[in-house]
């Protein structure tokens, strides 16, 4: 019997062969390097760190630099050398806007060598040797209903001594949006050694205040919690995946805002957690050892509809969950652990997959019931009524049916692999090279301003990728299965296409690449019926986990005229849309696509 990834090796291989000319990539296949074991730790030793919170408006400049202070462990033998934001040493301050205030940020490239200079690949298209001593950078903010000129996009990028002022409308509902590098080539590595920061959306209905609207919790009571995993060498400092590159990388320690299993020693009341998958490839099913319930209520961008009590919490990378969780009842003493039983790679991966580095992580972090809480968040009591009111706020259902009546187009894309003998050498998007929908605007996707589109996004890989789109804030609207084996024979019959000259990867000469542009619709080769978004994801989103096997379809405004009140404005120019698995990310699976005007 044949796996999956082989069949689709092996039908992907005899594609080329029937083209007759050799599909060139960027690079060689990596062999798969078994990654040390970082030292042995002693868990929920170290405080859970909280970082300081700053008004949008009154922060100025935010200012990159490194590091050779943070210890991520008090048992790690040495400090690590790492990028910080804002004067932190890892990660950076918690950024607080307000909808309807604007503000401008100023970011300062001040960074040095880069801690991990011997896993940047200039054999990836962006990065270049100068990363290892002076490292680019360009700032995202992951969430935001930002102008072109201040997104980040992945070529606006300035080495150490050059500054970028960003402008942020700020016109948009209160979610968990985030911030964090985004230079073309080096994402993966700014981001784990540090480049990232919360930035939380206050507005009317959400105020984050003492005696908000909704009655939830505030100032001490709502703590970010920043996932992520690392991997650690002898002597403390930060290990990756040396270059080549490889397809994704998972770490065998879980850190929580920089700190590595750390305690939260919480009172007995009601917390709100705003929790961000800030891994690189890693996926985090969520739940508590005592099994208690945990209550979403907000997803990437969004209050949900009403609470939703959960059992388990899915994040694929990129994305975020607001989540309540009520310590009233639990006797002084109690210790409850957040657990994570996702499989790595997900969902097709195993604990011992060599190609995850044996590297399972059960336990995230501690919650330590220490006294009765003091306080509002004493007294609150879990929401059991609306939290959007239809009126100021609409609802999400009523958004997804008014979006789902406006839909002007349908576009459908694909997620694929180049295979090779080690595991796939470039992960794409419609079969396109960056470089392809950069110089031929017959490769980009080009939606009209204040339109509404059905993206059909169609799966043909083993493994699930969380898809993010900037600008804009979306709807799932179903997902549904698909016979893979047949859409790829249909699929790659449409091509070949041949690429322009002189672009790079493919040579000057024309080579030719296995499926034509745009993707086949692969309504034909949908079976069973279509599946509603989850629980945990039927709010508004930025980030979309897109199963293998599966088409995920979701109703995208591309501007504020027609986002019901989701964001206010309307932005022309170009963007991105991408994988938000980093190592994906930084080796192709990333594509321009431009808004433009009526």
């Amino acid at each position: 019997m044949h796996s999956r990834r082989d069949i689709l090796r092996l039908a992907s291989a005899a594609n080329f062969a029937v083209l007759g000319t050799p599909y060139i990539v960027r690079r060689a296949a990596a062999q798969p390097v078994r990654p040390p074991a970082s030292p042995a730790l002693t868990h929920w030793l170290d405080p859970l760190p909280v970082p300081p919170v700053v008004s949008a408006t009154g922060i100025g400049t935010l200012t990159a630099r490194s590091y050779s202070s943070h210890k991520f462990h008090t048992e790690l033998p040495g400090n690590a050398n790492t990028f910080g934001f804002g004067g932190a040493d890892y990660l950076g301050p918690t950024i607080e806007a307000r909808r309807g205030t604007p503000a401008s940020i100023t970011v300062s490239n001040q960074l040095g060598a880069h801690p991990l200079a011997g896993s940047i690949d200039t054999a990836l298209h962006g990065a270049v040797p100068a990363d290892a001593t002076a490292p680019r950078i360009s700032t995202h903010l992951h969430g935001g209903n930002t102008e072109a000129g201040s997104d980040g996009f992945p070529e606006d990028t300035f080495a150490p001594g050059g500054s970028k002022t960003y402008s942020y409308a700020n016109d948009q509902q209160a979610g968990n949006i985030w911030y964090h590098d985004h230079a073309l080539g080096i994402t993966r590595l700014n981001v784990y050694a540090g480049l990232a920061g919360v930035y939380l959306m206050r507005d009317a209905v959400d105020t984050g205040a003492a005696n908000n609207p909704l009655g939830l919790p505030s100032g001490a009571f709502e703590i970010p919690l920043v996932l992520q995993d690392r991997r650690f060498n002898a002597d403390g400092t930060l290990y990756y995946t040396p270059a080549p590159w490889a397809p994704e990388f998972f770490g065998d320690v879980a850190t929580v805002n920089g700190k590595a299993w750390p305690n939260l020693d919480v009172g007995q009341g009601l917390y709100r957690f705003r929790v961000y998958n800030g891994s690189s490839a890693r996926f985090y099913n969520l739940s508590l050892s005592n099994r208690q319930q945990m209550v979403q209520i907000g997803t990437d961008t969004g209050l949900l509809d009403a609470p939703a009590p959960l059992s388990a919490v899915l994040l694929g990378p990129g994305e975020r969950a607001d989540l309540l969780i009520d310590f009233k009842a639990l006797p002084v003493g109690t210790k409850v652990v957040l657990q994570n039983d996702a499989v790595t790679p997900f969902p097709s991966g195993t604990p011992r997959n060599p190609r995850a580095g044996g590297a399972p992580l059960p336990q995230v972090m501690q919650f330590t019931v220490v006294a009765a809480a003091q306080g509002p968040g004493n007294t609150l009591a879990v929401p059991t009524g609306p939290l959007r009111d239809g009126v100021a706020l609409p609802t999400v259902a009523a958004s997804r049916t008014a979006l789902a009546g406006r839909v002007a187009k349908v576009r459908n894309l694909t997620l694929v692999e180049v295979p090779g003998p080690a595991g796939p050498l470039v992960v794409l998007l419609n079969y396109l090279y960056w470089d392809e929908a950069s110089m031929d605007s017959r490769f980009a996707e080009k939606p009209l301003v204040d339109t509404v589109e059905r993206w059909n996004i169609i799966n043909l890989t083993v493994d699930a990728h969380p898809i993010h789109l900037h600008l804009v804030q979306f709807l799932i609207e179903q997902r549904q299965n698909l016979q893979t084996t047949q859409y790829l024979k249909a699929y790659n019959a449409t091509g070949p296409r041949t690429v322009t000259p002189g672009m790079s990867p493919p040579p000057a000469g024309g080579p030719t690449v296995p499926a034509g542009y745009p993707p086949l619709d692969p309504t034909p080769f949908l079976q069973q019926r279509p599946v509603p978004p989850a629980a945990s994801e039927a709010g508004w989103k930025d980030t979309v986990q897109c199963p293998p096997d599966m088409v995920t379809s979701i109703l995208v405004p591309f501007g504020g005229r027609v986002a019901n009140g989701a964001f206010g404005r309307s932005f022309t120019g170009r963007y991105v849309w991408h994988c938000h698995i980093l190592d994906h990310e930084d080796n192709e699976m990333m594509l321009p696509y431009e808004v433009v005007g009526a």
